[in-house]
C-alpha cells in the first residue's frame, strides 16, 4: 500500500501543484464563498426578517445588487474549487492515510467542504432557472449547507493556518533564487523521503501548458 500510494503521488506530481498555488486559489475560493454567505444571509433575512431587523432603503436596488454578487460569486466558486482540488489532490495519496487528530480533521473538513460545496453550487445554479428536480426544499437546504460550508472551511483554515501564513505572500514563498521554499511543518513534502514525492523540486521546475499559464497569471504580484 505504501509503495502504491507513493507511485500514485509521483505520477500526479506537477510543477503547478504546490502549496503556494493552493494558498492563492484557496483565498480566492474562500473570498467567493464568504461573499455568497453574506449576500445569502441578507437575502434570507430580507425574506424572513426577525422582529428587530431594520434594512437600509437608501439604495433602492441594493437587493438586486447583492443577489447579482451572490450569483456571480457562486459561479466563480465552481472553477476555483476545481482548481484548488487540482493543486492538492495528490496529497490524498500520502501514507499513512491518517497521521493523527489534526490530519483527520484536515481530511474530514475537506471531504465535508467539497461535498457540501458541489451540492450548494449545483442546486444554486439550477435555482436560477426556477427548476427544482430535487426531492428536497431548496431554500432550507441551501441555507443549511451554507453554514456547513463555512464551518468546514473554518476548521480547514484553522488546521492549515501555519502553511497558509507561510505561503500567503509571494515574497515569503520563494527564495532569492526564485525557487519555492519548502514547507516548515512535518505534514508536507520534504520531511519524509520514504513516503513523499519531492514536490518542492517539481515546483521550482518551469511549468508549461494551459493550466500552468493560468496559474502563473493568477499568482502575478
Amino acid at each position: 500500500m505504501r509503495r502504491l500510494l507513493y507511485e500514485l503521488r509521483h505520477a500526479l506530481a506537477s510543477p503547478s501543484r504546490h502549496p503556494r498555488m493552493a494558498v492563492v486559489l484557496g483565498r480566492l475560493l474562500g473570498s467567493a464563498f464568504l461573499i455568497c454567505f453574506i449576500t445569502g444571509l441578507y437575502s434570507h433575512f430580507i425574506q424572513n426578517p426577525l422582529p428587530w431587523m431594520v434594512f437600509p432603503t437608501v439604495i433602492p436596488d441594493l437587493y438586486a445588487i447583492t443577489q447579482g454578487l451572490h450569483i456571480a460569486a457562486g459561479i466563480a466558486c465552481f472553477p476555483l474549487l476545481l482548481g484548488k482540488l487540482y493543486t492538492i489532490y495528490p496529497r490524498l495519496f500520502t501514507y499513512p492515510l491518517i497521521k493523527g487528530p489534526l490530519n483527520l480533521a484536515e481530511r474530514g473538513s475537506i471531504a465535508l467542504f467539497v461535498a457540501a460545496s458541489l451540492v450548494e453550487i449545483v442546486i444554486g445554479m439550477i435555482n436560477t432557472s426556477d427548476w427544482y428536480p430535487f426531492p428536497f426544499p431548496f431554500r432550507q437546504t441551501h441555507f443549511v449547507l451554507a453554514f456547513v460550508i463555512i464551518g468546514s472551511l473554518a476548521i480547514h483554515i484553522g488546521v492549515k493556518l501555519p502553511l497558509i501564513t507561510q505561503y500567503w505572500t509571494k515574497k515569503r514563498s520563494y527564495g532569492p533564487d526564485g525557487e519555492l521554499l519548502p514547507p516548515n511543518d512535518e505534514e508536507h513534502p520534504g520531511t519524509d523521503r520514504d513516503t513523499v514525492v519531492p514536490d518542492e523540486t517539481l515546483a521550482s521546475t518551469p511549468a508549461g501548458g494551459l493550466t500552468a499559464r493560468v496559474f502563473a497569471w493568477i499568482d502575478k504580484p
